[in-house]
């Protein structure tokens, strides 16, 4: 008998729960059990259920630490189920095509294609496969700083005499010759002009 169906037996029947506080044995992520050992010195427990459906990938499930208090409650004398946990290791969290998965260290999370993770070291979209993110607010001086040297550039053919090899006499230049500045500036751009408000760091 599943967790889900003695929960629906117990329903009809109006039978009473009732629980145990327990140490926890060890952790099956797979199976989504726990072994745990009653605090009354009663025989330990195996197999204690996480989820009500373990058949099932849906829901959310709280792996408890090992060494960790829970609280098991019995549905049924051969039917049990962690219902409260004093210290978790990991969380998962599956709605539809929403996967998370939470511990000490990493925060995963997906929704079909779309994906990031949250470590230490940073955050990663998509496996982080095109580097990282722009700094907005320097990339867009380092732009107009480029911009502001364009318009406001000129050249200016030196004077004077050129010297030459051979029997030519020294030939002098033409009068200076000013390239002028150009007479329409590019404007200046704003971060908004690339910026994708959408996502931000």
């Amino acid at each position: 008998m599943t967790l889900a169906e003695a929960i629906r037996r117990l329903a009809m029947t109006g039978s009473e729960i009732y629980c145990k506080v327990c140490t926890v044995d060890s952790v099956d992520e797979k199976a989504r059990t726990v072994d745990c050992t009653p605090l009354d010195e009663s025989a330990p427990l195996v197999g204690v259920n996480l989820q009500a459906n373990q058949e099932g990938d849906t829901g959310v499930v709280c792996f408890p630490a090992v060494g960790s208090y829970v609280i098991v409650a019995f549905i049924t004398p051969a039917v049990a189920a962690v219902v409260l946990c004093d210290k978790i290791d990991k969380a998962r969290l599956s709605i539809g095509k929403t996967r998370i998965t939470v511990d000490a260290e990493v925060v995963d999370a997906s929704l079909g294609d779309t994906s990031f993770r949250i470590t230490p070291e940073g955050v990663q979209f998509n496996g982080g496969k095109l580097g990282g993110l722009l700094k907005i607010e320097q990339l867009t001086e380092k732009f107009n700083e480029l911009i502001r040297a364009f318009n406001t550039h000129t050249h200016t053919i030196p004077v004077g005499g050129v010297p030459v090899t051979g029997t030519a006499a020294a030939q002098s230049n033409p009068a200076p010759v000013v390239v002028p500045a150009v007479t329409q500036a590019m404007p200046e751009v704003r971060a908004s002009d690339y910026e994708d408000a959408k996502v931000k760091h």
